[in-house]
């Protein structure tokens, strides 16, 4: 009699829920890995840090409203003012370590209209290439400076790396724009 009852047990027990690792689209699989640092700090303690994977590569720490469709140009001012060696003419000294991304080059008043790419500034530049590193395909992202309302969507991805977006300023006709990695964090525009 203890035989049966040993076997039905030992039946009953391996017939046990079986673990498996979840699908690659379930948001647990590799979701930690993906958008956290684990990082020690300098008490020696063990601390986790969110960061945001760009479209070059680079991981940003903080999104700046990006992801919610809006960009607060305070931070950003503040962190571009902050950064070592600050922006000189679109540059920031250390591109690995950069903090947020930037449009670069000289061309704004031939691709977007001498009036509007005269008013820009490097915040209103820092906003567009956070939302071409950050933004989602088709949410636009907008924000407020000097007087000008803002909205920069960034669209699919194109040939090279590159990113078809719109701009529209102070709800003028919308200007169509190809802007195109040129460095880590860094983006061009050119005529679309």
């Amino acid at each position: 009699m203890k035989l049966p009852v040993t076997l039905a047990l030992a039946a009953l027990v391996g017939t046990g829920p079986a673990f498996a690792d979840p699908p690659s689209h379930a948001p647990a699989h590799g979701y930690y890995k993906k958008h956290y640092k684990h990082d020690d700090d300098d008490r020696g303690s063990y601390r986790t840090v969110r960061y945001y994977e760009g479209k070059s590569g680079v991981a940003y720490v903080r999104d700046y409203g990006i992801s919610g469709g809006r960009c607060n140009r305070d931070e950003i001012g503040t962190v571009i003012g902050g950064v070592t060696g600050a922006v000189i003419g679109g540059q920031v000294a250390d591109r690995d370590n950069r903090a947020v991304g930037m449009v670069v080059g000289g061309v704004f008043g031939a691709v977007l209209g001498h009036a509007i790419g005269d008013s820009m500034d490097d915040g209103d530049r820092a906003c567009m290439g956070h939302a071409l590193e950050l933004g989602r395909p088709g949410v636009p992202v907008v924000w407020h400076s000097d007087g000008h309302r803002y909205r920069f969507t960034p669209h699919d991805d194109a040939r090279g790396g590159c990113r078809n977006a719109t701009l529209m300023v102070d709800g003028r006709r919308p200007r169509d724009v190809l802007a195109c990695p040129s460095g880590r964090g860094e983006w061009t525009f050119r005529r679309s």
